[in-house]
């Protein structure tokens, strides 16, 4: 189990979710200082867990965000392992900006961003070995390690998804930052028998539009060559 692997194992783990950490908080106080001005924190998000989540198919050809309709794609990433439904609004951020919002040299392999950088999603490929049987205890971890790094965070949903054969672990947390919130979703996933850290980000404000079509991309994630010998493995 991962949690009783030899030490090293968990020191090498602990090192790549400091990093991730790190990257996170940089990420956020980057992002709150190109909008401070424009920030204005809204305190009845605060009971967003309580409220009715709306429903996002990304399977349909267009999706409704804050009264606009966007295109929906399907997006083949790392080297064609997974798809990911996402709305037409997404590149890839250019190196210059990725190195300014994550300055970390373990930055994430692939970054997509929209036209004002503040809504993120980051895909990271870890050497951490990883099992289609270790994928919920590495969430479980995974949470430990937030809720030690943000006591204060506002914690929305975790769980666990089976796509595929596959197991994907979700947390949706908002955690503070210099002058506002930011929403995270993360997934974990076993690919390829590594670890496979993805995190969507926006500022809370942002949360009501994006929260809903964030879930539905993990949702309708989509594993084309992934090999029967992973699930074996488990």
């Amino acid at each position: 189990m991962l949690r009783k692997r030899k030490v090293n194992g968990l020191k090498f783990l602990d090192e790549k979710i400091i990093a991730l950490r790190n990257e996170m908080r940089e990420q956020e106080n980057h992002e709150l200082t190109q909008q401070e001005a424009a920030l204005q924190k809204e305190p009845e998000l605060q009971q967003e867990d309580s409220k009715t989540l709306q429903q996002v198919d990304l399977h349909q050809d267009f999706v409704r965000i804050d009264n606009q309709e966007f295109p929906v794609i399907s997006q083949s990433v790392l080297e064609g392992k997974m798809l990911i439904r996402m709305p037409n609004v997404f590149s890839i951020m250019p190196e210059e900006l990725a190195s300014l919002k994550y300055p970390s040299e373990r930055r994430p392999n692939l970054i997509y961003t929209d036209e004002t950088s503040t809504i993120n999603l980051a895909l990271n490929m870890t050497d951490y070995h990883l099992t289609e049987a270790e994928v919920e205890e590495f969430q479980e971890y995974m949470i430990e390690v937030l809720e030690q790094a943000h006591p204060s965070a506002k914690w929305l949903e975790t769980g666990m998804l089976e796509i595929q054969e596959k197991n994907i672990g979700f947390i949706e947390v908002i955690t503070p930052a210099i002058d506002g919130d930011i929403f995270n979703l993360m997934f974990f996933a076993a690919l390829d028998g590594q670890t496979l850290i993805g995190t969507f980000n926006c500022m809370e404000e942002e949360l009501e539009n994006w929260r809903p079509v964030a879930k539905s991309m993990v949702e309708k994630l989509e594993f084309p060559i992934v090999g029967r010998n992973e699930v074996a493995m488990s």
